[in-house]
This record gives structure tokens, sequence and C-alpha cells, in this order.
């Protein structure tokens, strides 16, 4: 086990150990599952994830770089409405018109170095905004623009935008690590409850009230956990036990 800190992983290096596991492990990933680790609902899942993999984790050795995506899984719950250009059009927290998402991170650990959106999805059009000198990344979904994603161009009308309607990853962030830096960190979905200029929110094009936490209109936020460390060959998992958090625990069905 490393030598223990405030915040501390879980290291298993022994050999016999690792055998052991090998045959393990299989079985437990089958369980709870690879993948993105919300599941479907009514309501609006957002989580951190890391694409090599699926999961919300991380490891990496100071002095590298570290890619992030920010996925998001609309809700099940569906509406419609006719909007001034006449066209039924679908809403609800299955088809979603706007968002506004905040992600920080401690800067004295990482430094972002390039973000894209995603163009397959509707998200080609969120709007990025790197604040990275205050330790957060801004995402914002703010229509169906032409050119993608430039708010000089011209927004599609209701009855002609493309909605985020199919759980996808919506935009990529890299991030440098600092050479000095060590330890576990988060790439932290900002809840209702943090403080900031930007509220964690959705909206459909019907116009109707904002999808939030406190409305019940989101329903999972996953932080992204980060280790720095230069045995990552050694680590199977890491988890929130110094802090007495059950959040990176997930049950086995």
């Amino acid at each position: 086990m490393m030598a223990s800190s405030s915040y501390s992983p879980h290291l298993f290096g022994t050999k016999p150990f690792r055998a052991i596991l090998a045959c393990l492990l299989p079985a437990l990933f089958a369980s709870v599952g690879w993948a993105q680790t919300s599941t479907p609902g009514p309501a609006i899942d957002l989580e951190i994830v890391n694409p090599s993999d699926g999961t919300n984790t991380f490891c990496v050795p100071p002095g590298s770089t570290l890619t992030a995506r920010l996925f998001i899984r609309p809700g099940t719950g569906s509406a419609s409405c006719t909007p001034s250009c006449g066209t039924v059009v679908d809403g609800g927290a299955a088809h979603l018109a706007t968002a506004v998402v905040d992600i920080a991170f401690d800067n004295q650990k990482l430094t972002v170095t390039g973000t894209t959106n995603n163009s397959d999805t509707a998200a080609v059009d969120g709007l990025v905004q790197d604040n990275g000198a205050q330790g957060r990344i801004g995402w914002a979904l703010a229509g169906d623009w032409s050119p993608n994603a430039d708010t000089s161009g011209t927004l599609a009308t209701p009855c002609d935008m493309q909605l985020l309607d199919t759980a996808d990853w919506v935009v990529e962030a890299e991030f440098a690590i600092q050479p000095a830096a060590s330890g576990i960190t988060s790439l932290h979905l900002r809840r209702e409850t943090d403080a900031g200029p930007f509220a964690l929110s959705f909206a459909d094009i019907c116009g109707s009230e904002a999808f939030t936490e406190a409305g019940g209109g989101i329903d999972e936020i996953t932080d992204g956990r980060v280790l720095v460390s230069s045995s990552c060959a050694d680590v199977l998992f890491f988890d929130g036990f110094e802090s007495r958090s059950t959040e990176y625990w997930p049950p086995i069905n």
C-alpha cells in the first residue's frame, strides 16, 4: 500500500493477489457494467467519463495528459408542443434544446489544453468557455446554429432545430497534469448548490420549466475521480474511504 496521506488510493500490487483478481474482475465488471454508470429514466443523467474504458475514474502519471468526456443521458419523459412556426415538435426531458453545465477542477494540478464538441450529436452546437484560471470549464447547448456552434450565425427555428435526444458524450476536454501533482482530485460537475455564476439546468424547445435537480428533472450526477500517480500499473481501484463516502462503491446487482 502507498504511504498514507489525507486522501490515498488503495493499491494491491502482489503477484498472487493480481492473479486472483485476474479471474474475479471480469465477473465483477460484467455485473456492474463497464460502460457509463448512469441508467435510463424519466430524468436527465450526467457523468464525467474516461473514454478509454467508459468508467468515471482515471489514473495518470505526473507530467502526462488526461482526456475526459462529458456524457449526457436525456430522460425518457417526452412532451410535444406547437410553436409559432406551426409544426408539432418534440419536447420534454427526452428532447433537449438548451443546457448549462459547469465542470470544476483543481487548476493547481490540471491545466486545460483543448476542448472538442462531439460532431455526431446536436451538441456540436455546444459552446465551451474555458475559465481555467478559475478552475472551471463551462459548456452550454444554446440551440442549433449554422455554422455549428457559431452564435454569430443563424439560429434554427424550433420546427427545424436538431435536439439533443440521444445518450452520448457531448464535449471532450484534454488536461495537462502538472509535473509536481500527486494524489486524488476530481472533475466536479457543479451542482445547483455550488456557488458560482452558472446553475446546472436543461430546457426543451417547448419553453416549459427548466429541468433542474430541485425540480426532479436531473437524476444522476457523477464526477470524474482522478488519481495522479507514477504507479498506475499497480492501481486496481480507488475510492472515497477516507472521506467516508460510498459514492465510488457501486452496488453489485
